[in-house]
């Protein structure tokens, strides 16, 4: 009989044997207690764990197991603290002081050895574990080793244990698949309860003797879509139509992505590394990020009502924005308060404020708006376009040229002193002015053209070269009068200068000349008449005088330098031939110092050649006839 007082208890109890694939471990509780009335003198206690693979052995790996010990009392002095330790030379487990002194344990005192993590071996069966002790009682009796045994039964696991999902995360859309797997007797009917309360037979309970333990699988016919737990119900096969009968393991699935039928009720979401959130509140949803408001990212959003927003982005930090303050929309671009561009098929707006406004790409005209008014540029640049419009209703227009709408049209342009026409072709050539009517304080032209008639009510003054006088009316030539065509004047014609005329010349009535008269045809239909010895009329051309031919002064015809014929007082004198092709009167005497031919058509009556007279035809003579021979 021992000194001390031995318990032995296990965890579980009994301990169960390790299976294929599930290892099985346990603990064994040693408790050492004094009961005498005397207090126990000891050297140590050993403890011997069978070790092997047999029935009869509890571990296979005895280095495996953590020893320690627990005491309830006080060392006496001087003593030491017992230890409980692995002893790999004796191959047991030991309780002793450290120097292997005696320890004195007083009476009601005790101690426990424990072996933790031992792992169970794999056969069922009963296994003893040996204690020696080494101790006294009375210190007249001398130390004694006394030997202790106790069973340790090893059995199959009774009951279901290890229910799991080979995968606990399952990807859906990626087509994950669910295992259930669990080990246990065969004596028993296995079923599977899903969260919806219903129960489907994964396995019947076995029909032969003995109970062995197995290992069970079942396939979920449908992958879980959000977080879901399987209930493994054990039942034995009498215990059928009792649900609330029997062993109840559990194992849940969840999905990477959760999906619910009817909706999910929660204050907030949150992502798992805290980042972002979004929190349900009474009017809606908040997206938080670290604490502030966070970004929503999404490839399409549809609001039924509004959108209430202080500011929109795009993607990018670098795209446009839109600010929303009291006064309207501001849109922006980039990370700083850059003005951007809005890009629109079409804009209704009932005012635009904007410094400027251009077309859609960069090179196209723009507008701005100073202001005084409106610039309209081209080409992208500070250079002064076009404006093209079907009409324009404007109170003024300050411009430098108009011009028509292709590059040949004509154009005008707006000097300091007034409106300058030009063509569209050419280098700034005239142009035409075509107008109904013209209301004009003064004309100052080089050349003007009227197709049908000019009326002037206030006068026509040519600087320098004429003007229109009223009482009597007049019309004043300073200068030089040339006329290419005809020119017909109902009254008086006076030209204080010289006149020139290239056409033909018709006065109505007196045509007066302050100066020289040259015409290429003259033609007087009255009289014309020189006066003072300073004016003369000279004809460079041939002359037709269809009536009397007056001249009170000299009458000079001249062929180049030479004169032909000379007038002079009484006196006519041809230096070269004269032919008379109508009638003629010589009042006087008619000296002809060369020939003198007298003709009919083309024959001649008489020549004077020298000193002779020769007559052809009839010689009449009605007065007195004279002949010196």
């Amino acid at each position: 009989m021992s000194v001390l007082s031995y318990a032995v208890f296990t965890d579980p109890a009994p301990l169960q044997i390790s299976q294929p694939d599930a290892p099985s471990v346990g603990s064994v509780y040693v408790t050492v207690s004094n009961s005498n009335a005397t207090e126990v003198r000891w050297d140590y206690i050993a403890v011997d764990v069978p070790s092997g693979s047999g029935s009869g052995d509890v571990t296979d790996d005895v280095t495996a197991i953590d020893p320690r010990i627990e005491t309830d009392y006080t060392p006496a002095a001087g003593e030491e603290a017992a230890q409980f330790t692995y002893v790999s030379t004796r191959g047991n487990f030991l309780a002793a002081a450290p120097s292997l002194r005696r320890i004195t344990l007083p009476p009601g005192g005790s101690f426990t050895l424990i072996l933790e993590n031992i792992p169970i071996s794999g056969v069922a069966g009963l296994a003893r574990l040996k204690i020696r002790e080494y101790a006294r009682c009375d210190g007249s009796q001398p130390m004694q080793l006394r030997h202790i045994a106790f069973a340790l039964p090893k059995s199959t696991p009774k009951i279901p244990r290890n229910f799991r999902a080979d995968t606990t995360l399952v990807d859906v859309d990626a087509g994950d698949t669910v295992t259930l797997r669990w080990d246990g007797p065969d004596n028993l009917d296995y079923w599977i309860r899903t969260p919806d309360g219903q129960e489907e037979l994964a396995q019947k309970a076995g029909s032969g003797p003995g109970v062995a333990l197995t290992s069970y699988q079942w396939p979920v016919s449908r992958t879980p879509v959000r977080g879901t737990t399987y209930t493994l119900v054990g039942r034995a096969p009498q215990s059928a139509g009792q649900p609330d009968r029997g062993y109840f393991l559990t194992t849940t699935v969840h999905a990477r992505i959760p999906e619910f039928e009817s909706g999910t009720r929660t204050p907030w979401i949150e992502e798992a590394d805290n980042a972002g959130r979004v929190a349900f509140s009474p009017t809606g949803v908040d997206i938080t990020s670290g604490g502030t408001l966070g970004t929503v990212t999404a490839d399409e959003g549809i609001l039924m009502s509004a959108l209430r927003t202080k500011r929109a982005r795009g993607l990018d930090d670098t795209d446009g924005w839109i600010e929303f303050p009291a006064d309207g929309i501001k849109v922006g671009h980039g990370g700083g308060h850059d003005v951007g561009v809005v890009t629109a098929e079409r804009v209704s707006a009932n005012g635009v404020n904007t410094t400027w406004v251009q077309g859609r790409d960069t090179g196209d005209g723009w507008i701005s708006f100073p202001q005084s008014g409106v610039h309209v540029y081209k080409d992208g640049k500070r250079e002064w376009g076009t404006v093209d419009a079907d009409t324009a209703d404007l109170n003024g227009v300050l411009t430098k040229w108009v011009q028509g709408r292709g590059d040949s049209a004509g154009w005008i342009e707006f000097p300091a002193a007034g409106v300058n026409v030009f063509q569209g072709a050419g280098n700034r050539q005239w142009g035409t002015v075509a107008a109904d009517k013209a209301d004009l304080n003064d004309l100052d032209t080089v050349r003007a053209r009227v197709k049908e008639r000019l009326v002037l009510q206030g006068g026509l003054t040519v600087a320098g070269v004429m003007e229109t006088q009223e009482s009597p009316s007049r019309l004043v030539v300073h200068g030089r009068l040339d006329t290419e065509g005809e020119l017909n004047a109902t009254g008086n014609v006076v030209a204080g200068g010289d006149l020139t005329v290239h056409g033909d010349l018709r006065p109505m009535r007196n045509l007066e000349v302050a100066g020289a008269v040259t015409a290429g045809d003259l033609t007087v239909r009255d009289k014309l008449t020189t006066v003072g010895a300073d004016f003369r009329l000279t004809v460079h051309g041939e002359s037709l005088f269809a009536g009397k031919v007056n001249a009170n002064g000299h009458l000079s015809v001249r062929n180049g330098t030479d004169w032909l014929m000379h007038v002079n007082d009484d006196q006519v004198a041809i230096q070269s031939n004269l032919r008379i092709h109508g009638e003629s009167l010589f009042s006087g005497k008619m000296n002809a110092n060369g020939n003198l031919s007298v003709r009919n058509g083309t024959d001649w009556l008489m020549h004077v050649d020298n000193e002779q007279v020769a007559i052809q035809g009839n010689l009449r003579v009605h007065g007195a006839f004279r002949s010196d021979n």
